[in-house]
């Protein structure tokens, strides 16, 4: 019930600011960060809960450029996805707990295929599949909350 609580005051107070990624609230933004050089910036909301990390995007219709969805786990170990009722074509980013990529997997819309990190992640981001190029493994990614 706590959880539904603050999950609703989250939700008010992004609409407040004219924010929302596919309905969600947005709660910060990622920098994904090549030696001296930013890469990416992303707007994100987060999936740090169980409810929110087992919904992730499913239904979203369309996923504006430069925004993202990023669970986050208590700890960290290998992951699955897939992309059942999800109608976007994804990348998955795959963050290990000292925030370097260490994968990045194409969602095909709708596919049930297991998306499966190699190694050990504490965060997976999702982004439109075409946002990922220029991105790569080691890359370090720097996550800011609001």
């Amino acid at each position: 019930m706590v959880g539904c609580a603050l999950l609703l005051f989250c939700m008010f107070a992004a609409a407040a600011h004219g924010a929302a990624i596919c309905g969600f609230p947005e709660m910060g933004s990622v920098e994904i960060v090549r030696g001296q050089n930013v890469m990416r910036e992303f707007s994100i909301t987060l999936a740090a809960t169980p409810e929110i990390r087992r919904r992730g995007l499913m239904h979203c219709r369309e996923l504006d450029p430069g925004t993202g969805m990023l669970f986050i786990y208590p700890d960290s170990r290998p992951r699955a996805f897939w992309m059942k009722n999800t109608p976007v074509e994804l990348a998955l980013i795959f963050i290990s707990a000292d925030r370097r990529i260490v994968a990045i997997e194409h969602g095909v819309p709708h596919s049930q295929a297991r998306i499966v990190s190699s190694e050990a992640v504490q965060y997976v981001l999702e982004i439109n599949y075409g946002e990922r190029n220029g991105l790569a493994v080691g890359d370090r990614v720097f996550i800011e909350a609001k």
